[in-house]
């Protein structure tokens, strides 16, 4: 019997051994392991270029009394392909590098003019990629644009290259998507998509009287049927943020730029696109709804609640149809009109999905703006009717 409890001690013993061998183990390849963060994407003379963000565990978490800014590491390399390109990486990559944690995927205008396939075969077909990164695209420099860094000397991590949510909860314009979501409406028939646009600010911010450069995002690049159709900067494309449902939180400065009287705040908005079949032809009414608040009043001219709900009013229907006519100069489905008939009208689309009709001076059949003004600064939960 004794000697049986020593064996299975014995035994025990050993396989702790083997354990704690193993953690040991692990710590050591974490330590060692070359964690991707992001992934850029250009193309230029025939090949693919691409660039490798990677931060060390120590940029993430710093050690007490540690000073300096973070470690960010970009790699650059080229190829014929997409993946070739990657594979050259390898070549100085010293350790494995693991590719789980890329949380960010930049892709330059020549790529997106160049064609998407080469990029979305690469970034699914291998086990080790998620498709949740964030996507965008680039008139700027790919390697500034992964080499920026955070407040306080703050990694990488925390930009909005990596987590754009955050500040697009606080002032949505462009909205960010990852790449998943964006793939499913690339590949969705009659569906107009976009990705925001990437730069690099450094005009705004300085630390200690000297300029520092920021991530900011500065326009869209849109894509219809495989194809690339362009890139407009956010000035002329404000009415995208009235149509697009992830839109959390907006401001207009009303009535105009010119002659400011107060900031509405819009939040809870719903939008609807309704296509309307009149003698074979389709027009459209967009039905939009919000809740609104006085953020700031610079001036009293308006006295009124409902005066100021019809500003509001104005002011959005008014960015939508700028927008729309933007559509029309240069042959952009903003609105995503022709989505909705393959949606609702899947016998109609199939007939008119290949001739150039559909966007007309008229296809607006309507633009309906439905806005409460729930309260004023302190004053909530109540319509109030605002005096001098």
């Amino acid at each position: 019997m004794k000697r049986k409890t020593m064996i299975a001690c014995s035994i025990n013993i050993v396989l702790c051994l083997f354990v704690l061998t193993a953690c040991e183990n692990d710590i050591g390849e974490i330590e060692n392991q070359n964690f991707a963060t992001a992934i850029g994407v250009d193309y230029r003379d025939g090949e693919y270029y691409v660039s490798i963000q990677m931060i060390g565990l120590t940029s993430v978490a710093k050690r007490e009394g540690e000073k300096g800014p973070p470690a960010v590491y970009v790699s650059e390399t080229s190829g014929k392909t997409f993946i070739d390109a990657f594979f050259n990486a390898y070549h100085t990559s010293q350790e494995r590098f693991l590719w789980a944690h890329v949380t960010a995927v930049v892709l330059s205008e020549n790529a997106l003019e160049q064609g998407m396939d080469s990029i979305f075969d690469g970034l699914t077909r291998y086990y080790e990629f998620r498709p949740t990164p964030w996507i965008f695209g680039t008139k700027s420099s790919i390697l500034d644009i992964l080499s920026a860094i955070g407040f306080f000397d703050q990694n990488s991590l925390n930009t909005i290259l990596h987590s754009p949510e955050s500040s697009y909860e606080q002032r949505s314009t462009i909205r960010p998507l990852k790449l998943n979501q964006f793939e499913r409406e690339f590949f969705d028939p009659g569906r107009t998509t976009y990705i925001p646009s990437l730069t690099i600010d450094d005009q705004q911010w300085k630390k200690n009287k000297k300029s520092e450069a920021k991530l900011a995002i500065d326009g869209a690049f849109f894509l219809h049927n495989h194809k690339y159709k362009g890139y407009f900067p956010y000035e002329k494309l404000k009415g995208m943020r009235w149509i697009a449902q992830e839109t959390v939180r907006a401001s207009l400065l009303l009535p105009n730029e010119k002659k400011p009287e107060f900031i509405a705040v819009l939040e809870d908005q719903t939008v609807k696109i309704i296509p309307e079949k009149q003698d074979g032809n389709f027009r459209f009414t967009v039905l939009f709804l919000a809740n609104a608040i006085v953020s700031n009043r610079i001036q009293n001219n308006t006295l009124n609640v409902n005066a100021m709900e019809e500003f509001v009013q104005k002011g959005i229907i008014s960015e939508i149809r700028q927008l729309y006519r933007l559509g029309l100069e240069h042959d952009i489905d903003f609105l995503n009109f022709e989505h909705q008939l393959f949606r609702k009208y899947n016998a109609d689309w199939k007939k008119l999905k290949n001739q150039d009709t559909l966007l007309q001076e008229d296809t607006i059949k309507s633009i309906d703006a439905h806005i409460t003004l729930e309260h004023s600064g302190s004053f909530k939960n109540r319509k109030i009717e605002i005096k001098e």
